[in-house]
């Protein structure tokens, strides 16, 4: 969350005359609501199965693609067992610092922490990072964003793939 996976995703789809999608997008435009109403309406766990089911949908339909997915899908279900059995997975690594000033502007769009403050959004995301890294080390490839432009960070993903 905040790592900028939907900016550097849209402009790598454009420089790869790809297409771009985002998970969250697929799931408002299957289930009609917005991310925020569907943890209100159903909380985190039955937005996790969702979420899987949406992502399984996905994967095994698209060939080609750049996908942004939230911060918590490889986290949950085998999701990034998933992912990596039908794609090449990036994990984009941003410091604390950086994801701290990036969410506490956007926190209000964001169900998991629109209502922390600044003590507990910090809290949240260290807590957050410690137990994901177990799931986003899994990842393909790491790319460390802390110093990099937007056009670095998509010229050192092209290079890769």
């Amino acid at each position: 969350m905040g790592s900028g996976k939907t900016t550097i995703g849209k402009k790598l789809a454009n420089n790869l005359n790809n297409k771009f999608y985002d998970l969250d997008k697929k799931i408002i435009e299957y289930t009609k609501k917005s991310i925020y109403e569907l943890f209100e309406i159903y909380g985190e766990n039955k937005f996790r199965k969702l979420e899987y089911f949406i992502l399984k949908k996905f994967l095994k339909k698209k060939k080609s693609y750049i996908l942004s997915v939230g911060g918590g899908t490889p986290c949950y279900n085998n999701n990034i067992f998933l992912m990596k059995k039908y794609s090449k997975i990036f994990y984009l690594n941003a410091e604390i610092n950086t994801l701290f000033t990036r969410l506490l502007k956007q926190k209000k769009n964001r169900p998991l922490i629109s209502k922390l403050d600044k003590n507990d959004l910090y809290n949240f995301i260290c807590d957050s990072l410690s137990k994901r890294l177990f799931f986003y080390k899994k990842a393909d490839f790491t790319i460390n964003i802390k110093t990099k432009s937007l056009l670095e960070i998509v010229k050192e993903i092209i290079n890769i793939i």
